[in-house]
């Protein structure tokens, strides 16, 4: 028989398994990715070359070949053919190329008004194997890279919605892996008194909120918690809200 002490342990973890699992499910609602760029470089082996970041975050998947990626302010970065990564803080990357390869590259914006400012995410997320471990994802990448080849109609509208569903499902397997938390991306102001009143928002967008009340979920002034606001969301409390709930509606009405 198991002792009460084991069994107590074995409830614990299961429970803070859901609560992970739980935390990354409430991530991925709130990541809603759109496609500022992408393109493709095939380069020859010992090419040294710069990607600049431009706007948005920036991500690289190798469809074949290996390199290394070297993006200021972070250790040098070995990838395989396989091998995904998204790079959010800007600046340049330095591309060396240690064999023939072939870079799918973009860059993506978080937008809506309950997405994950790109503030939280990580400076860079990188997901070694993405297509040993997500084979169905990463063929969509390929599939990404096909339609920007061609000249079929609609191309751009294909790609971004395939971008969304392959920069979410690497953010879940980075989270998976226990690279990073889920909680601290669903704490985008990093206060913990206004994200109460945020999550107070997104847990039940119908309720009759009003700056007073979410004033008192973050404990401070109406005054002090309006221009806290303002400033961590860049939106006034009562539009966030409507944009929130004009969202959740569409969702809904699009899930029938």
């Amino acid at each position: 028989l198991m002792r009460a002490s084991d069994v107590s342990a074995a409830r614990t973890a299961e429970l803070e398994a859901a609560a992970d699992a739980a935390a990354i499910g409430a991530v991925l609602e709130r990541l809603h990715w759109s496609v500022l760029e992408f393109g493709h470089r095939e380069l020859r082996a010992g090419a040294i070359e710069r990607d600049d970041a431009g706007r948005g975050i920036r991500f690289h998947y190798v469809a074949s070949g290996a390199l290394e990626a070297r993006h200021d302010g972070q250790p040098p970065l070995s990838m395989q053919a396989g091998d995904f990564v998204m790079m959010s803080d800007g600046g340049p990357a330095r591309l060396h190329a240690l064999s023939e390869t072939l870079l799918l590259s973009g860059s993506l914006a978080l937008s809506g008004a309950d997405a994950i400012p790109e503030s939280a995410m990580p400076p860079v997320l990188f997901t070694c194997g993405f297509r040993v471990h997500e084979p169905i994802f990463a063929s969509l990448l390929e599939t990404m890279y096909r339609e920007s080849s061609g000249d079929r109609a609609g191309s751009g509208s294909v790609i971004e919605r395939l971008a969304d569903v392959v920069a979410s499902a690497a953010v879940r397997i980075w989270l998976e892996r226990g690279c990073g938390s889920a909680r601290d991306l669903l704490s985008p102001a990093r206060d913990p008194h206004l994200g109460r009143a945020l999550d107070a928002i997104h847990d039940d967008p119908g309720s009759p909120w009003t700056v007073e009340s979410l004033a008192r979920l973050a404990r401070a002034s109406r005054s002090q918690f309006a221009e806290q606001f303002k400033d961590a969301i860049g939106d006034t409390p009562a539009r966030y809200v409507t944009r929130v709930r004009m969202e959740r509606a569409e969702r809904m009405l699009r899930a029938g």
